[in-house]
């Protein structure tokens, strides 16, 4: 069986280096991956329709905000085969809108696409 991000070490130290408070992981992600209120005026209804549906990027989204999505390391593009002879573990899910896994694009994790909404809704802004 795979890993999820949040049982990974990476998660568990991101959320240690935040005094297990996913809020304030939340926080600095926000920060770290500059979602800034200018990012988020630019892209706004589009960000929206990738909240819903990360694949959106993949099938009709702007290709340059994909590119600063990638750039600020928010999410996976091109997710390669699901074949479970091409992965070391356990392939991702075909497809899961609760973690926001698409069938070509996937948030880094459900931490980073809550990172988002919050810049949408005016956190920290």
């Amino acid at each position: 069986m795979g890993i999820d991000w949040w049982e990974s070490e990476d998660a568990r130290e991101t959320l240690r280096e935040g005094g297990w408070n996913a809020d304030k992981v939340i926080e600095q992600l926000i920060l770290d991956r500059e979602v800034t209120r200018e990012f988020i005026r630019r892209w706004r209804r589009e960000m929206e329709a990738v909240l819903s549906d990360p694949d959106y990027l993949w099938n009709e989204g702007p290709r340059e905000l994909a590119n600063e999505l990638i750039k600020r390391n928010l999410i996976i593009y091109g997710i390669p085969s699901r074949d479970p002879d091409q992965w070391v573990d356990t392939p991702p899910p075909e497809k899961d809108e609760e973690l926001g896994i698409g069938r070509y694009v996937a948030w880094q994790s459900p931490l980073h696409r809550e990172a988002v909404r919050r810049a949408l809704q005016g956190g920290l802004m």
